[in-house]
């Protein structure tokens, strides 16, 4: 190579590497190791980091705000309110009463039956011995004294003769029959139910607070009412108690004879400025509480109780005289503002 090519071959050499090195220099054509990261990278984690924390700044509202119904639908709870209209009341047999004054009494239960008097019963027999020739009466009609119950051909004069009844009554036994031959045997029997006596066992650790001329009350399941104590009497076959009657009116036919009877005896009776029944009271939650009467159907109210008997409570505190309580079936709202309050429980 001739040394003019040569110089020339040199001179590019040196325009290039200058030109590289310029290049090289410029912050722009730095190493591509080197990566920055834009600037709006950071605005965007701030953004997203600040709706993050409003979301659940959201979320806390909606906490709140869900507490606050259950709250609101608590408070509506404590109240003890129980919307229910008035066919709904009657539908579900609850009966209401008015709280007033009245007495609280120390009592005395005794147990017996109603029993027939011993006039008011008549067993029929023929006056002489002979052929019966008719009878027309049958167990369960109703005779009265004097009508003529059979008819006797007599043995020893054979005329016929009448048997009349002796009281009036019911026929509750029969025992002959036309053709048949009567002689000492009971013909027919009869009772008088009209008035009956409830006969009660008192026994020796009762008989201080029992007296005759006592008032009580004669009940059985499905009625009462009042009598007075008219005999103390010994108990057949020497035993330890005494049987105390008391009249009972059975015009009517209400009482059977035999029914279980109860009598209850008023020893000591003391005056009240406010009682309810004691059906009435329900316990909730530690509380004793009735169900009073409003515009919107039932309300529960906490009661303080006195003194009690065997029907009433005296009341001290939460009820005032005039208001309107639920008696029967009382329970069915109890169970339904408990149902209720469970309904609320998260």
């Amino acid at each position: 190579m001739n040394s003019t090519l040569l110089n020339k071959f040199s001179l590019v050499h040196l325009a290039i590497v200058a030109a590289v090195a310029l290049m090289m220099s410029n912050p722009i054509y730095a190493s591509s190791e080197h990566i920055h990261e834009p600037e709006h990278s950071h605005e965007l984690e701030h953004t997203d980091k600040h709706h993050d924390d409003h979301g659940d700044s959201h979320g806390h509202n909606d906490d709140h705000n869900d507490e606050h119904g259950d709250e609101h639908g608590h408070d509506e709870h404590e109240e003890g309110q129980i919307h229910i209209g008035a066919e709904q009341i009657v539908a579900s047999g609850i009966v209401t009463q008015t709280a007033r004054a009245g007495d609280i009494k120390q009592t005395l239960t005794v147990y017996g039956r109603a029993v027939v008097p011993e006039a008011a019963s008549s067993q029929v027999r023929a006056r002489f011995a002979g052929l019966i020739t008719s009878i027309n009466i049958n167990v369960g009609d109703r005779v009265k004294a004097g009508q003529v119950l059979a008819e006797v051909e007599s043995n020893s004069s054979l005329k016929r003769y009448s048997i009349k009844a002796p009281i009036s009554g019911m026929v509750v036994s029969r025992s002959a029959n036309a053709g048949e031959m009567a002689s000492d045997n009971v013909l027919l029997s009869i009772i008088d139910d009209s008035q009956l006596w409830a006969e009660y066992q008192v026994f020796p650790g009762q008989l201080s607070k029992v007296a005759v001329g006592q008032e009580l009350s004669i009940a059985s399941e499905q009625q009462a009412v009042t009598s007075t104590i008219s005999h103390l009497l010994n108990a057949p076959n020497g035993q330890v108690y005494k049987l105390a009657r008391a009249a009972l009116n059975n015009r009517s036919g209400q009482w059977a004879v035999g029914a279980l009877v109860s009598g209850e005896l008023t020893l000591s009776k003391h005056a009240v400025a406010l009682v309810i029944d004691k059906r009435a009271v329900q316990q909730m939650e530690g509380e004793q509480v009735v169900f009073i009467r409003n515009e919107e159907g039932f309300e529960k109210r906490a009661v303080t109780l006195g003194q009690s008997d065997s029907l009433v409570s005296e009341v001290l505190s939460g009820i005032e005289a005039g208001e309107i309580y639920a008696v029967d079936n009382s329970f069915l709202l109890k169970a339904d503002l408990e149902k209720s309050s469970a309904g609320h429980v998260h």
